[in-house]
């Protein structure tokens, strides 16, 4: 019991967001129920559990993904800095500035590469000039470690390139408006095994300039990259802590089910 308590009150004192109390429904449908969690900062969380049991939707909440769904409705209260980002003021466009979302398939948009990376920080006015924008988009690309690959064609279309190269352009794409926070929805699970090594790779160097926090269906990868997990179960988050402990010696026999392969 004393190193539970020693983790929340470390956990309190690190938080990049907060969420109390949150609910999702989708009509009728109770998604998420009374979730408390803390991402930190600086640190990749992974979000796992069963097909269905609540993670994405909880991931969508972070940057407001579900304002776009019209039959969800998210209660309880999520801040980042201590700012409750569903407050009426917040707008969910530079929220998303902030806190970035890289989706399970690849999704480049039908422009160049260039364009892809430019995208975000033109529409928030990001770069005085083109050698601002200019020095945006290559500094993007090597934070996605694909500045290389690309250099010499960056007005060939995004949509050319590899499925790896292509989720780490979206990577990129993300990460050009300088977020706080990255989301990433199962990034890895359209990708070959190679790819995936490229973008894990990547999500740790990445944990140096931001929160990461990643949905995946692969335990493997949860305890390769993250050094926090979640388990969510039936819409519930069941267990949070540090990953070493959540996979040698959870608390809740749901988690050990789960790790253990007798649920999911």
């Amino acid at each position: 019991m004393n190193d539970m308590r020693l983790t929340e009150r470390v956990v309190t004192e690190t938080a990049k967001m907060t969420a109390r109390g949150v609910q999702v429904h989708y009509g009728t449908n109770h998604a998420l129920k009374d979730v408390d969690v803390d991402i930190l900062d600086k640190t990749v969380t992974a979000f796992i559990g069963p097909s269905g049991c609540g993670k994405s939707t909880f991931l969508r909440c972070l940057n407001r993904m579900n304002d776009t769904v019209a039959s969800a409705r998210v209660t309880g209260r999520i801040e980042m800095d201590g700012q409750d980002i569903y407050d009426p003021r917040v707008d969910p466009v530079q929220l998303r500035a902030k806190v970035g979302m890289v989706f399970q398939k690849p999704n480049p948009f039908p422009k160049s590469i260039y364009d892809n990376v430019a995208y975000g920080p033109k529409i928030h006015g990001l770069s005085r000039n083109k050698a601002e924008l200019d020095e945006i988009v290559e500094t993007s690309l090597k934070k996605a470690a694909l500045w290389n690959e690309v250099k010499d064609r960056l007005t060939a279309p995004g949509t050319g390139l590899s499925g790896g190269q292509q989720q780490r352009l979206c990577i990129a794409r993300a990460v050009a408006t300088s977020p706080e926070v990255l989301l990433m929805d199962e990034p890895c699970s359209a990708l070959d095994p190679i790819a995936t090594a490229q973008v894990e790779e990547l999500i740790d160097e990445l944990r140096a300039q931001f929160s990461v926090v990643i949905v995946t269906h692969s335990m493997q990868q949860a305890a390769r990259v993250s050094q926090r997990t979640a388990f969510f179960h039936l819409g519930h988050l069941v267990e949070y802590g540090e990953t070493g402990h959540i996979f040698t010696n959870p608390s809740d026999p749901r988690t050990e089910a789960y790790i253990t392969g007798r649920i999911g």
